[in-house]
């Protein structure tokens, strides 16, 4: 049986179309990597060490830290990575937080 011009072009067209949409797919982001994880261990020890010079480090930010850092001992990066970044936005809030109640307390207190 003899295919007619539109008969041939089917598994073409088809074929592109797959390719298209394989390209398109979006890719896996990478679980994360120890360099990753380090930088973003330093900044989470850096932003707790800002929020304990101005006495306001909050009570879970360092244990965050360190299981972040046996996270990745375990090869666990991704999951590492994560809880370094809350550890760090704990301490930047933490030094905010500090900020704010400098002039805060007077409302409160002063009348």
């Amino acid at each position: 049986m003899k295919r007619t011009g539109a008969g041939r072009l089917r598994p073409l067209l088809a074929a592109v179309v797959a390719a298209a949409v394989l390209a398109a797919w979006p890719p896996r982001a990478p679980a994360g990597d120890a360099e990753t994880f380090e930088a973003a261990y330093e900044a989470a020890r850096a932003a707790r060490k800002a929020a304990a010079a101005v006495g306001f480090e909050w009570r879970d930010t360092k244990k965050m830290i360190r299981q972040a850092k046996k996270l990745a001992g375990k090869g666990e990066y991704a999951k590492a990575i994560e809880l370094a970044n809350r550890a760090k936005r704990q301490g930047d809030l933490a030094v905010k937080q500090a900020e704010e109640q400098e002039t805060a307390w007077r409302a409160a207190v002063l009348k």
